[in-house]
């Protein structure tokens, strides 16, 4: 199987994830979003929340933002 086969199966999925700006390597991040919503729900506060995420998964808690704003936007 080649690169070229793959995006052929995904064409549409692809298609439809690059209109709504989602990254491919967003799967990674499921979890972390997950982890968030919990920990909103739980009444930990934003600012923590953010900085607590970036120590357990080891990136920077701007980085964690970004990811999180993404994946809260309307598409």
């Amino acid at each position: 199987m080649t690169i070229a086969d793959i995006v052929r199966m995904g064409r549409e999925m692809l298609k439809l994830l690059s209109e709504n700006d989602v990254k491919i390597d967003d799967w990674k991040y499921l979890k972390m979003y997950d982890e968030y919503k919990r920990m909103r729900e739980n009444g930990i506060k934003y600012r923590a929340t953010i900085a607590e995420l970036s120590i357990i998964h080891h990136i920077s808690t701007s980085k964690v933002e970004r990811i999180i704003r993404r994946f809260l936007r309307s598409c």
